[in-house]
């Protein structure tokens, strides 16, 4: 045979990685022919190929690789080469062993996983990182339930607009003071010119001129409409007013005369954002689309959103805008107006504290106020709506740069070195958009941030639920907490120990402590936290459990620090497999399965000496595969089905004894078939039982559980029915009884004629003993045969003799 086709032996072997991180390794060899396989070929087909990754042993799912030998015999092969292949299959067989009953591993790894966590003074990368985050300081908290809006002074100054009271609030330093209450109750836009705040409140409300110091206030301008949404100071020193629910632009001059500037086919329009060439950009609320509006009112839609509103709109210092979409419902009609409750006087000052708790009590609204609701939901309702973020070109182009599945953007500003900061809401974190990658750089337990300022390079965050102001600082958190989601380990489980990777986790940087608990949420029950641990490996030391959860303090904070990854291990308690169900199937059933030729159609009993006196039609097959069913008198069936909730390889146990007996005899042992037929014709007639054990022996040898099924009873009939003949009158009587079964079919032939199907005389055969009569005339002088079968298709026959 030439070099071009040659006859090797080709080795396959899969690996295939589970979700409990174990491999199982299966060696297959078969021999075939192989054409075309060059020398240097196989040179390149040996064991080097195969590489097992320490730290990401997954990676060689389904790796399959040939190794081949050429027709020349097998010892001119490189000892090298085939010392390499030995040592592989050994290696294999060997970890099959091993991982049998090797733990498996919770990896917390990806900015998924990081982000599926409470966050608190970490920042997690896109590329899958828990880093130290930006210290949020909280400078202020409101008795108000909703902040809605900041604008900044250039004296360092800032004001906030509140619901559902609508009071102005002024911060300065670290002094919270309340100037002013408008007749309305939401301020939903505030802007700051020539030394004055401008106030937009909401619903029915008006532009407010107030004076910052003292809080005195004029009516700057009246647009008629039902809500004021957001304001805007041109280059010239007019006011642009975004306003719903008719969904128009007002521009109004520095002596508060107003024109519409653009009407869109908007409800709302919900945002404005100024170009350096005084060119606005606008964002609806309805259709969602984002509007460029030029200074002379022509106004063209840059994009249109497949989400119902633009929430939040931002022009950075190199004139690229930037958008964020909501899937948000705002009202499409003006709310009805109510009596004041409340005099539009000056409100007495809030006092502030920095270390006042972000857990006050809500303030109940006053009776006939309207409640008006701008999407942002309360964080128990758990996830909800999902949001967009674009960017807008210089020349137009709109392009969507992120998704959120189940988070909203309500603000966005600048940020360091050029990044882009969102403000979002219902987990209230702070996302940082920086060269196409989002990473989250903080979060406050208020749940929702609703507006997001950067000035003279201070930015500051409001929330609600309740209200309340952040000032973000460049410096990482003194005080972070990042505990994971619990983990479900699907079992009753044994913990491990732990691994940390990153960098600079060492000289206290990080500390790690757990706890467990049976309960799908942390709570009272679960076992305290662990005593923390500053190594990056170590024991889980938590009772055992169902669920699991860890958390990383910072006890010395670095700013160089990470952490890319946390292993867990954790061993399920092993429980025991469980028979569901076990059928005996009629007298004679047998199940052939595919692997029988289809010619000759003949059915063979198989391997008669293997399992002691029993035979079997059985051949190997796929462990559910039931068969074709057929009949083969003497036979008897079982089938079940059983289950093991650890996912163990299950080993059954098949044992009889005949009634009254102590002692089980084997029937088979150690197989994984779901069904089993045997031969009973070398049993004597009678009842038996049979029991079935199942083991989880193979994948737990020094911890092996079993179930077993006893009181399982079949009879065993092997002796065919007897058949006697009288005469009666005219008749012929002929009486047919069985032992054990009931009689089935009796027929008879005449001078070996077709069979003639007999009716007993009661009309129906379903007794052990039943009469039939046959005419004289039909039969005399004829060689009659009767035939007889029971219920086990035992066939018994007769002759007749008449005169």
């Amino acid at each position: 045979m030439t070099q071009s086709r040659l006859e090797s032996v080709v080795t396959t072997v899969r690996c295939r990685f589970l979700t409990n991180n174990v491999f199982h390794a299966k060696l297959q060899f078969k021999r075939r022919l192989v054409i075309g396989f060059s020398p240097e070929m196989r040179a390149h087909l040996t064991a080097d190929t195969f590489r097992l990754r320490k730290r990401n042993p997954q990676v060689v799912g389904g790796l399959r690789f040939l190794l081949t030998a050429d027709h020349w015999p097998l010892a001119t092969l490189k000892g090298k080469f085939m010392r390499r292949v030995a040592a592989l299959v050994v290696t294999l067989f060997t970890a099959s062993t091993l991982f049998a009953v090797a733990p498996q591993f919770w990896r917390v790894r990806n900015a998924e996983d990081f982000l599926a966590g409470d966050i608190e003074g970490f920042a997690v990368t896109s590329r899958g990182e828990l880093r130290p985050g930006p210290s949020l300081k909280k400078v202020a908290t409101f008795t108000d339930p909703f902040v809605l809006s900041q604008v900044g002074a250039p004296n360092g100054d800032h004001f906030f607009g509140t619901g559902n009271e609508g009071k102005v609030y002024r911060l300065r330093g670290t002094e919270l003071k309340a100037i002013y209450t408008a007749p309305e109750p939401e301020v939903y836009a505030v802007a700051f010119h020539d030394g004055a705040v401008y106030v937009g409140s909401s619903p029915n409300g008006k532009v407010y001129r107030v004076d910052p110091n003292d809080g005195k206030s004029t009516v700057f301008y009246d647009p008629k409409q039902a809500y004021i949404w957001a304001m805007e100071f041109l280059p010239n020193g007019d006011l642009a007013v975004a306003t719903g629910v008719d969904g128009k632009l007002f521009r109004v001059t520095p002596k508060g005369e107003g024109k519409v500037l653009f009407d869109s086919p908007e409800t709302h329009l919900r945002c404005l954002a100024v170009k350096k060439d005084g060119t606005l950009l606008a964002g609806g609320s309805a259709k969602g689309r984002i509007y460029e509006i030029r200074p002379d009112g022509g106004a063209h839609a840059l994009y249109d959103s497949p989400l119902s509103e633009i929430s939040s709109i931002y022009v950075d210092a190199n004139g690229i805008g930037w958008a964020s979409a909501a899937s948000n419902i705002l009202p499409s009609t003006a709310p009805v107006k109510a009596t004041p409750t409340k005099p539009a006087t000056q409100a007495t000052a809030a006092s502030a504290s920095t270390s006042a708790s972000s857990g006050e009590q809500k303030k109940e609204e006053p009776t006939g106020s309207v409640e008006v609701s701008i999407g942002i939901d309360d964080s128990s309702a758990g996830p909800s709506g999902s949001g967009e973020i674009y960017k807008i070109n210089p020349d137009g182009f709109v392009e969507l740069v992120r998704k959120f599945e189940h988070e909203m953007a309500y603000g966005i500003t600048g940020g360091p070195n050029g990044s882009i900061l969102l403000a979002t809401g219902p987990q209230g974190r702070i996302y940082q958009l920086n060269d196409g990658e989002v990473s989250l750089v903080g979060s406050v337990p208020e749940k929702q941030v609703v507006s997001i300022s950067t000035v003279a390079n201070q930015t500051l965050i409001t929330t609600t639920n309740s209200g309340a102001v952040y000032r973000m600082e460049s410096g990482p958190s003194a005080k972070a907490e990042f505990r994971s989601a619990a983990k479900d380990v699907e079992r009753f489980s044994r913990f491990g120990h732990y691994r940390i990777e990153g960098d600079n986790l060492g000289d206290g940087h990080l500390a790690i402590a757990f706890r467990s608990g049976n309960t799908r949420t942390p709570d009272a029950t679960w076992s305290p936290w662990s005593a923390a641990s500053t190594s990056s490996d170590g024991p889980v030391d938590v009772p055992a459990g169902r669920y699991v959860q860890w958390k990383v303090t910072m006890p010395k904070p670095a700013a160089n620090m990470s952490v890319d990854e946390v292993t867990v291990a954790f061993m399920n308690r092993n429980v025991a497999p469980v028979i569901d169900t076990v059928v005996v199937q009629e007298p004679a059933v047998v199940y052939i399965t595919g692997s029988y030729p289809q010619s000759p159609q003949i059915v063979e009993a198989t391997n008669p000496d293997e399992y002691g006196i029993f035979t079997s039609l059985d051949t190997p097959r796929e462990r559910n595969e039931q068969g074709k069913k057929v009949y083969r008198r003497g036979f008897r069936t079982l089938t079940w089905r059983a289950h093991d909730d650890n996912g163990d390889a299950l080993r059954y146990t098949l044992s009889f004894r005949k009634v009254g007996n102590e002692k089980w005899l084997r029937l088979r042992e150690n197989f994984e078939e779901s069904s089993m037929n045997f031969d009973t014709s070398q049993l004597p007639d009678g009842n038996y039982e049979l029991r079935l054990s199942v083991t989880d022996a193979q994948d737990n040898p020094d911890n092996a559980l079993t179930d077993v099924k006893e009181g399982i009873r079949i009879v065993v009939d092997n002796t065919p029915p007897s058949i006697t003949a009288t005469n009666e009158g005219d008749d012929v009587v002929i009486h047919v009884s069985d032992k054990r079964s009931p009689i089935g079919k009796v027929e008879y032939s005449a001078d070996a004629e077709k069979w003639i199907r007999l009716t007993p005389v009661d009309g129906i055969g379903d007794s052990p003993n039943e009469t039939y009569r046959i005419k004289r005339s039909a039969v005399a002088g004829k060689f009659v045969v009767v035939r007889a079968v029971d219920a086990f298709f035992n066939v018994g026959t007769e002759s007749i003799a008449l005169p």
